[in-house]
């Protein structure tokens, strides 16, 4: 009887164990996929589903999250931006952007559309070193890629 009652009790706890090495790969994964949104600069592929135009002198529009301030900062075609952002989980809420203020003709409606996608982002996935960033109806406002 004791040696059944010593089979079971390990059963039970090779069970909890099990439950808390998966807690622990979910909170690794969700590390991961918080870690590779941070520590890269994103280049804007589309936004709001057209493609992204160069900003001046050929520089890629841009995006960087930098997790130990979580501040982020970009290029956004003709101007430098920045602001702040917090995420947790899949969600992300980024901060209304300071930028520099220039003018330049063939990119300011673009980082205008970029500022105003910026300020809706509700959430965001990463598939394939490709950032998708969405709003709270899960509608594509913008794409970045790794350089």
């Amino acid at each position: 009887m004791s040696s059944l009652l010593k089979k079971l009790s390990l059963g039970i706890v090779a069970s909890v164990l099990c439950v808390a090495c998966q807690s622990n790969d979910i909170e690794k994964e969700q590390e991961m996929v918080a870690l590779m949104l941070t520590g890269q600069i994103w280049n804007l592929t589309t936004l709001a589903g057209a493609p992204a135009i160069v900003g001046e002198s050929n520089k890629a529009v841009s995006i960087e999250f930098l997790i130990e301030s979580n501040t982020y900062r970009g290029y956004a075609g003709c101007n430098n931006y920045s602001g702040r952002f917090e995420t947790a989980d899949n969600n992300l809420e980024i901060g209304p952007a300071r930028a520099t203020r220039k003018f330049c003709q063939n990119t300011s409606e673009q980082e205008n559309k970029l500022f105003n996608a910026l300020s809706s982002v509700d959430n965001y996935k990463i598939i394939d070193k490709t950032l998708t960033v969405s709003d709270d109806l899960n509608q594509v406002l913008a794409v970045f890629t790794i350089k």
